[in-house]
């Protein structure tokens, strides 16, 4: 893999000095929440799957999700997030999650999974094509994937002070392409959310869209 998906050193560092205060945010706490009831209404589930979360950070969306799965691999290259959902999940006796610090764009946890994804960390992954690549070698087949992030923008959601933004969000014509030359179908694409924020130096309010692409590795044929 492209070894630009690397997270660097100064990134995992501005992350874990943000661990702490992560959570006070409205705006995020509002973003997992539609996240969650996007991917639970968009994804078949009874309760069996086993999850792996790729950048869980402090695990909004991990915590809300876990109660609806059998196991959750919640990932992320930063300890200090990683502790902070550690505190979490034994405050909401979820016993369900297990958690790893990882370079999971350089390499993912080897599986098998029934369910892969993650919100709001794609535009930190250099290779994209790449990740989904490894995605399909770790979900079973007929497993699914579940990818949430921001839709093309003009580089105004993230302030420069912010690491390792490797895209201004996606196209969905572009996640779907880079999914099925991965080999899974079923492609959707739906808006999850709409995130209002304030661009970075200015006074202005502006739109942002955040799309949840979904997709399947096909069953083996029998």
């Amino acid at each position: 893999m492209h070894k630009a998906n690397r997270l660097d050193r100064h990134g995992i560092d501005y992350f874990d000095a943000l661990s702490g205060e992560w959570d006070e945010s409205e705006r995020r706490k509002d973003l997992a929440r539609h996240v969650v009831e996007s991917l639970l209404a968009a994804v078949p589930h009874d309760g069996h799957e086993r999850v792996m979360e790729l950048g869980c950070g402090t695990g909004l969306v991990t915590a809300a999700l876990a109660p609806y799965f059998s196991a959750v691999l919640a990932v992320d290259s930063s300890p200090g997030m990683l502790e902070v959902l550690a505190q979490k999940l034994g405050r909401l006796g979820l016993d369900n999650v297990h958690l790893m610090n990882a370079d999971f764009v350089h390499q993912l946890p080897k599986g098998p999974f029934d369910l892969i994804i993650s919100s709001m960390t794609l535009h930190h992954v250099e290779d994209v094509q790449a990740l989904f690549a490894q995605a399909f070698e770790q979900v079973v087949p007929g497993g699914y994937v579940a990818f949430a992030d921001l839709e093309k923008e003009d580089g105004t959601f993230h302030g420069p002070e912010v690491p390792t933004v490797r895209h201004q969000g996606f196209d969905p014509s572009e996640l779907k392409r880079w999914l099925e030359n991965c080999r899974f179908s079923s492609v959707e694409v739906r808006r999850a959310h709409t995130i209002t924020k304030q661009v970075p130096e200015s006074n202005v309010l502006r739109e942002y869209p955040v799309l949840l692409v979904t997709a399947r590795r096909a069953p083996e044929a029998l």
